[in-house]
């Protein structure tokens, strides 16, 4: 159970889910992960609800509440990821060298630390987090984060950007379908992969509407798990698939639309 002080530079170590309904969405993920909920203080993040979900080893994500100008444009729900770095201005300062641009300038949370937002040349949003301080945070769990990706329009641009920014390692991983994905490697050994979105099939390329992140969460047993979130108003596009050394695994768009991937990792 890494407490994220525990991660280094580049390391993705918490994600967000933005939603149209927040009770919706916490509701939801209370019967498939069984998550109960903390509330922030809103004068600590800007107003609007924040709740951080946890389990019985800590906090896994956090879940807030779009503000009116998202929902009226029908921005879609989706998970942010987070990624730690050491030095934010540095890495905010390398961004239009590899193609990408700031989206949101670096700003203090709190007494938490600072976050910034920025896009990948593809328009891919890379949310970025230097902290103050420690926190329970838990992945590789049951209910928590176990994998993330980015599935891009053009992976070798992300790829680029990703090694330029952030100034991390990448190696390739040959799939069983005969595609190649990068692995993003850093002091904590493989920590994300960047995979070509041309990859999935037209349906599920044309509802992504562009380079999205997909986070993979740990759960016990992924087919009663897909039971419980179609029973529970999920949709699934596909049914669960194994990936040989690596598990389990199944998509489900939960009832606000947004895509969450599940993963039950091999015992060894």
């Amino acid at each position: 159970m890494p407490a994220y002080t525990d991660l280094t530079h580049g390391t993705p170590f918490w994600v967000d889910l933005e939603s149209p309904d927040i009770a919706g969405s916490m509701s939801f993920y209370s019967r498939l992960f069984s998550w109960g909920y903390v509330d922030a203080p809103p004068e600590e993040v800007g107003g609007r609800r924040y709740a951080w979900a946890e389990n019985s080893s800590g906090f896994a994500a956090g879940v807030y509440q779009q503000d009116e100008p998202q929902i009226a444009s029908s921005e879609r729900s989706h998970w942010v990821v987070q990624i730690l770095v050491d030095d934010m201005a540095e890495v905010v300062g390398r961004a239009d060298t590899f193609g990408g641009a700031v989206a949101v300038d670096p700003s203090q949370v709190g007494e938490y630390g600072i976050s910034a937002t920025l896009v990948d040349p593809t328009g891919c949003e890379v949310t970025l987090w230097q902290p103050f301080q420690s926190g329970p945070t838990i992945k590789h769990e049951h209910g928590s984060m176990q994998w993330c990706e980015v599935m891009s329009t053009d992976a070798d641009a992300t790829i680029a950007f990703f090694r330029g920014v952030l100034e991390v390692k990448t190696d390739p991983m040959e799939m069983p379908d005969g595609s190649t994905n990068a692995i993003v490697v850093t002091d904590d050994g493989p920590v994300m992969s960047i995979s070509a979105l041309s990859g999935l099939s037209d349906e599920l390329v044309e509802r992504a509407g562009g380079s999205m992140w997909v986070v993979y969460f740990n759960v016990e047993d992924v087919d009663a798990a897909v039971e419980r979130a179609v029973s529970n108003g999920a949709k699934l596009p596909d049914p669960p698939w194994d990936v040989p050394g690596v598990g389990r695994m199944a998509w489900i768009y939960d009832p606000q639309g947004t895509l969450t991937a599940l993963i039950t990792p091999p015992e060894a």
